[in-house]
């Protein structure tokens, strides 16, 4: 055997198989044709999208200093603008991206230490589209390590705080747009939403975010989780706003392979603030609002969170609409299934292998990615990504099959939500079943990381699966359970069919125009 070539037998040994030796003589050959084939295309220039840096420079790149980021939710500042926007959408408002979002020239950090130096050559569809519409982008906003989790503690840049509440959660993994949004400190911000990383945040920070149909707004240039799964999408102070921005950057861009047949070219994508405008005397009257009730009577629901939700929906009643309860059992089991084909699936991406996709790639992100892991790398790792990546291992080798019937089940589930959706006009629930609570430690044990995300996932991640369009939205103050004279925002979340984006806005306008300052209610 030991004339036998190594090429072959460590292929073999990779795929747990071994050939014939009449066969290795061959395979060798068949090899050499791979490598050749495989060294002609690792040699050749890339191909991604170029910037104008003249039309949209990016200027006075740097860090926020410690004293001037009393959230700790900044990453890298700098400002692009656009010399010749094509509209005034967005005219002067001030906008944050979540730092997994590409800017080209900008570093990106992803909140991790595990990846160093990575500065992307692309812009992101939505950038471009944010500065075209007169937007003006600020910086970058910290996110979560690789945008896992939900504990607002996992950044390698550390905790970021509730602008409600230092101290307090602000959620995850858009962490920094929820509180840099939430403190006013830019106008309006972007979010990515993996489980729940844009509405969740949004929920605990006292904001509207939407995590639109699948495939609305383009993920070109974003760092991916599993593409099935991913979302971009506006994170703001009020509804209006929110259509806005959602606007703005929505429609096909030819480059993400997942928008698929109803998506918008651009010039097609609805006036949501306009509709807003014509809908607002229509408001909710006559639409028949369904209440999840799995999604509302969990064991882990807040008592006060309950009724804040309930005593919205009694304003919907006020302003004419029918309000019910239903039921979806499945939703109970959302989460689990969701959890297997996220882990799975985010699990190949991690390891640099994810295919299937005719998407534009970020192949010097994956240069970076130091795969596969030394125990040095795993080391750094936050506990979230760290058992993100043990459990897909783990999956992979025990149930292999499973991520199939996942992917099955989840469309079982999208067609459990359809059918509510065929009887009612939206559905409703909470978003978070909890408010924001107290940072854990950042050195806290695995369990303790992972258990500070109970209470948060349980309402959006299944719609992450299912594709569905869902909007969190702010609907009062709760005391926090720890301490009753703080007080946290509580927020509802609307869902709707595909492509339905219009009249989950004109149900939550209606909400806002007839309550005012949210925070009063």
């Amino acid at each position: 055997m030991g004339s036998l070539s190594d090429r072959v037998i460590s292929a073999a040994n990779g795929i747990g198989v071994k050939v014939a030796d009449s066969d290795y003589a061959e395979f060798e050959t068949l090899l050499e044709r791979m490598d050749s084939a495989l060294k002609m295309v690792a040699e050749m220039d890339d191909y991604q999208p170029t910037p104008d840096y003249e039309v949209i420079p990016r200027k006075d790149i740097h860090l926020q200093p410690k004293e001037e980021n009393p959230l700790s939710a900044w990453a890298w500042r700098f400002t692009a603008a656009s010399s010749k926007p094509s509209s005034d959408l967005l005219k002067g408002r001030t906008l944050c991206l979540k730092d997994n979002i590409c800017v080209a020239g900008v570093p990106c950090l992803l909140g991790t230490e595990t990846i160093q130096g990575w500065v992307p050559q692309t812009d992101a569809t939505i950038v471009p589209r944010i500065l075209d519409a007169g937007g003006i982008i600020t910086g970058k906003a910290v996110c979560e390590n690789l945008s896992r989790g939900a504990v607002s503690v996992t950044a390698a840049s550390g905790p970021v705080s509730n602008p409600y509440a230092k101290g307090y959660s602000a959620g995850g993994s858009s962490s920094g747009t929820g509180a840099l949004v939430g403190s006013g400190a830019v106008d309006m911000g972007i979010g990515c939403d993996q489980g729940g990383s844009i509405r969740i945040p949004a929920g605990l920070c006292g904001l509207y975010g939407f995590k639109a149909t699948i495939g609305l707004v383009p993920y070109t240039g974003i760092v991916s989780n599993d593409a099935s799964l991913d979302y971009v999408g506006p994170m703001t102070t009020t509804c209006m706003d929110n259509a806005l921005l959602l606007e703005a950057i929505a429609g096909v861009d030819g480059l993400d392979d997942r928008q698929a047949a109803g998506t918008p070219f651009p010039n097609e994508v609805p006036h949501y603030a306009k509709l807003l405008e014509e809908t607002k005397e229509q408001g909710v009257r006559g639409m028949k609002i369904g209440i999840l009730k799995e999604g509302v009577d969990q064991p882990l629901t807040n008592p006060d969170v309950k009724e804040k939700f309930m005593a919205a929906l009694a304003e919907f009643e006020k302003l004419g609409a029918t309000v019910e309860e239903f039921s979806i059992p499945m939703h109970n089991q959302g989460r689990t299934i969701y959890s297997v084909m996220s882990k799975m699936g985010n699990h190949m991406g991690m390891l640099g292998r994810a295919v299937g996709r005719k998407q534009m790639l970020l192949t010097d992100l994956l240069e970076k990615k130091n795969a596969p892991y030394t125990q040095a790398v795993f080391d750094k790792m936050s506990v979230m990504t760290k058992e993100g990546l043990l459990s897909g291992e783990y999956a992979w080798q025990r149930y292999p099959t499973v991520y199939a019937k996942s992917v099955n089940l989840c469309r079982k589930l999208k067609e459990e939500y359809d059918a509510a959706l065929a009887k009612y006009d939206l559905l409703v629930m909470p978003t978070t079943i909890t408010a924001s609570s107290p940072l854990p430690p950042v050195t806290g044990s695995p369990l303790v990381h992972i258990d500070a995300s109970k209470g948060k996932l349980e309402n959006t991640c299944s719609f992450n699966a299912t594709g569905h369009p869902c909007l969190s939205m702010p609907i009062g103050l709760v005391p926090a359970p720890e301490d009753a004279s703080i007080k946290l925002p509580a927020s509802m979340q609307i869902v709707g069919k595909y492509w339905d984006e219009p009249k989950i806005f004109q149900a939550a306008y209606a909400w806002e125009q007839s309550v005012g300052k949210w925070q009063n209610f």
